[in-house]
């Protein structure tokens, strides 16, 4: 009798520990997971991996076990993992059309694919993938807003985006490009969020309208997206055609940029160039071609204007250089206040001599940090 009144408080013991080291998965076969989740009402959270995924490996070692994840996860969803090369997991890659790992698949009681993320996901972006699973900005959800006849833009531009963030790219164009064909003012703020968003390949009528309508669509929208989009499209179809599995130097790709950047191609050449030095190191020609550049085509984005200054702080020791940097790092601020460019322009005062400067902006920046709850250790040997 004693054992028999122990084992359900060593059951209890038990699951405890399992929901404490993070996600638990039940290791059923497909259709048994379908008749709980039928049962339970939940949704069946599969993570798709195979065993040479390097992804697949850390999230599992480094996500998967943590226990806010497991809290959220466990209570949910029913949880499943399946070796997409073996057994059973065969067939769902086929059905759910599984071809990027790992995947994580969120499916009803009936066998529907309602939400879609890949990937490696740090924690954070986990949960949050948790809660867009079960709302009405799923893949499932909006799926069925589009099939009612939904064409509303923002809605578009959400779809289509929730699209291209689960590898359904070439759908996601397809979309957009049916809708913009029925609209006659592609420059309404709602357009050109879906030409953001997916602006068709190189010398589509669609890329050519961004990247004629650059500016309007950052005034209208946020410091760089356009740009961004352009420059990262031109690069990936540059590399694409050629066959290229790294960034070519600055002076090969100058004749592609003439002939499909249109009145950009000096500004996202130059970017470029800026990109190519840096990956590969050259701070010799980095840091001269970034004062140039940044001279010629003055950036309005904070985050770009913190990263280059921080660039700077850790690369140079020119004095001008660095009195340049803290005018980017003071712009940064002046955009929009957090610790991250505040830090930054902290060391460079610090790094300037400006000691007085450095410790109140250091000051300011621990506030910040502190608000955030973020570690904020590093800037305080700016005190010392």
């Amino acid at each position: 009798m004693k054992y028999l009144t122990l084992l359900p408080l060593l059951l209890s013991l038990s699951l405890s520990a399992q929901e404490s080291e993070g996600i638990v998965f039940a290791e059923q076969p497909f259709e048994d997971l379908l008749a709980r989740a039928r049962a339970e009402d939940k949704l069946i959270f599969i993570d798709a991996y195979t065993t040479w995924c390097g992804p697949c490996k850390m999230m599992t070692a480094k996500v998967f076990p943590d226990p806010e994840v497991g809290k959220v996860y466990n209570d949910r969803f029913i949880n499943a993992k399946f070796n997409m090369e073996r057994g059973e997991g065969i067939d769902l890659a086929r059905r759910y059309s599984v071809a990027v790992y790992p995947t994580y698949l969120f499916v009803n009681g009936e066998g529907e694919l309602v939400h879609r993320g890949i990937g490696y996901i740090p924690k954070p972006a986990l949960l949050e993938l948790a809660d867009v699973a079960v709302s009405d900005l799923s893949l499932g959800a909006l799926e069925n807003r589009y099939q009612s006849g939904d064409r509303d833009p923002e809605f578009m531009a959400t779809f289509a985006q929730a699209l291209a963030a689960s590898n359904e790219e070439e759908r996601a164009d397809r979309l957009v490009s049916d809708f913009l064909d029925t609209q006659k003012d592609w420059t309404t703020p709602s357009n050109l969020r879906l030409l953001v968003t997916s602006p068709g390949q190189v010398g589509s009528q669609r890329m050519n309208f961004l990247i004629e309508h650059a500016t309007l669509a950052e005034t209208t929208l946020e410091a760089g997206i356009a740009t961004q989009t352009i420059q990262r499209a031109l690069v990936n179809d540059y590399h694409r055609r050629n066959r290229k599995r790294s960034l070519v130097a600055p002076e090969e790709i100058a004749g592609y940029y003439a002939e499909n950047a249109g009145e950009l191609a000096d500004q996202l050449h130059s970017a470029y160039a800026l990109i190519y030095y840096e990956r590969t190191g050259d701070m010799e020609s980095y840091l001269p071609r970034a004062m140039e550049h940044y001279s010629t085509y003055p950036s309005e984005d904070y985050t770009e204007l913190n990263s280059l200054a921080w660039t700077f702080f850790e690369e140079s020791d020119d004095p001008k250089q660095l009195a340049q940097a803290i005018e980017w790092a003071e712009k940064s601020v002046a955009l929009r206040t957090y610790y991250p460019n505040l830090d930054t322009l902290a060391w460079l005062y610090h790094k300037t001599g400006q000691q007085d400067k450095a410790e109140a902006t250091a000051t300011r920046a621990i506030e910040y940090a502190k608000a955030d709850s973020l570690d904020y250790t590093a800037t305080l040997k700016i005190f010392q």
